[in-house]
């Protein structure tokens, strides 16, 4: 059996039935190209019936269909289903080739699974297989998604040991390691001195990166945030977009800066800011970053008419704003700011979190009034 293929509606016999159409009887290359044609998602199922009927029929597999069968799991996030198709290809004497690995390190990456992807590079070299820059980006993109910021540049410098070229997507995924990791002077030396050495030129991912590791280093770096942000509104820049915006209003409020972190969002919601032609507005992203960095500041009445704003916004809602609301209000020793907003999450309906309702508790208590933490939070029980 081919394992985990049932389920898929009777899409994959669809196809092939149409297939069938025609004579003479589909071959191993008609099933590939139909399963190269269920990539979308929601087909995989689809994908694994039809893998299913190859074995049932006769049909041979080779490595173009586990190619197919892989590349189908990726796109679906199916990580552990493209692992075990790679082994069933394995044990069925099927030789996996540079796409075969490079496809199911993707799918790893995908599900932020650097352990498994790194293992794959290693099952790769004892196949006798050579990884390429494809293979090499998925496994930097997998390390990104860990957080493994050390592991990625050591595959890096790997590449460039083996004589293999990186390519923007490989540059992109390393400097979003290290933006994770806080380490923004990596992130700088990647995106100002070995991207320019490869002759590749920085796009707006690689600056939005680079912003993020300035956001996140200890302490935060606004300023340099700020710099890439106005190096990318320059001339011949890689144009900024929300989240170039969005990553330098984190940095200021991370850094107590909240007033330069609120100025910056009038900056967009004022339509100042173009990208591709259009203006630009703020979004929720936007939005929650200047609310938490009011609650960083303890500006309580800020963060209130922010959110009021967002609400009044029509932008899409979610819990977070509301809970950096709280914050600022329980840290500026509101506790009816933050009773009041508790109780628009409840009439909105948002799903709220221990930490939330852990904030009002403790602004009232401190307060003495634990009865009104106890009358906004019983519409929530």
């Amino acid at each position: 059996a081919d394992g985990g293929g049932g389920g898929g509606g009777g899409g994959g016999g669809a196809v092939e039935a149409a297939a069938e159409e025609v004579s003479p009887p589909l071959d191993t290359a008609h099933y590939n190209v139909l399963l190269s044609c269920l990539s979308r998602p929601r087909r995989w199922k689809e994908a694994l019936e039809l893998s299913a009927r190859m074995g049932e029929r006769g049909v041979q597999r080779d490595t173009s269909t586990y190619n197919a069968l892989i590349s189908v799991m990726k796109a679906a996030g199916k990580w552990k289903l493209a692992l075990k198709l790679l082994r069933r290809m394995r044990a069925e004497g099927v030789p996996p080739d540079t796409i075969t690995f490079s496809a199911a390190m993707a799918a790893c990456a995908r599900g932020g699974e650097w352990r498994p992807a790194l293992l794959l590079m290693g099952s790769m070299r004892q196949a006798g297989v050579r990884p390429n820059t494809v293979t090499f980006s998925a496994a930097i993109s997998a390390c990104e998604k860990g957080g493994e910021w050390a592991r990625a540049l050591r595959l890096l410098r790997q590449m460039g040991d083996e004589q293999v070229p990186p390519d923007l997507i490989t540059f992109n995924a390393a400097i979003g390691a290290c933006a994770k990791g806080g380490e923004w002077e990596r992130a700088m030396s990647l995106l100002t001195e070995a991207m320019p050495a490869e002759g590749i030129t920085p796009d707006s991912v690689s600056y939005n990166a680079a912003i993020t590791a300035h956001a996140n280093a200890q302490p935060a770096r606004p300023d340099g945030a700020l710099s890439l942000l106005r190096a990318m509104e320059g001339e011949g820049g890689a144009p900024p977009d929300n989240f170039s915006y969005n990553g330098v209003i984190s940095a200021f409020g991370r850094a107590g800066r909240w007033e330069e972190a609120v100025a910056l969002l009038r900056q967009l919601a004022a339509g100042e800011v173009a990208h591709g032609g259009e203006a630009l507005s703020p979004d929720l992203v936007s939005y929650t970053a200047a609310i938490s960095a009011c609650a960083e500041a303890g500006r309580a009445a800020e963060a209130a008419a922010l959110l009021e704003e967002l609400r009044s916004s029509g932008l899409p809602l979610s819990i977070l704003p509301f809970s950096k609301a709280i914050a600022a209000a329980a840290k500026a020793g509101e506790w009816r700011v933050a009773c009041a907003t508790l109780r628009q999450v409840s009439s909105l309906q948002l799903r709220h979190n221990a930490l939330t309702t852990n904030l009002v508790l403790r602004a009232c208590d401190a307060a003495g009034e634990p009865a009104a933490a106890l009358s906004a939070l019983l519409p929530l029980l």
